[in-house]
């Protein structure tokens, strides 16, 4: 059964480093000034293996943060530029 995720990041840039190192290179687009990446996975397994992907491009990158969603499940990991208070 196929599942839908979206991937959330501070900025399109931010989306594009990201997708471009998922896989499938799903393309990364813009919401009201967030990244965002739409992705349909083949098995709901494959969500969670895409959050040690999410975290090392986060570290990797210096990104500031990144969520993951799927379905009631959500995920954010932070990053070295996250201020204190988010």
């Amino acid at each position: 059964m196929a599942v839908q995720v979206t991937i959330d990041t501070a900025s399109r840039g931010e989306a594009e480093l990201i997708a471009a190192e998922l896989p499938g290179q799903p393309h990364a687009t813009s919401r009201r000034g967030y990244g965002v990446i739409r992705m349909r996975l083949g098995r709901e397994e494959e969500a969670r293996d895409l959050l040690a992907i999410l975290e090392s491009c986060v570290q990797r990158h210096k990104l500031s943060w990144a969520r993951l969603r799927h379905g009631d499940d959500e995920w954010t990991v932070k990053g070295a530029r996250s201020g204190a208070g988010r």
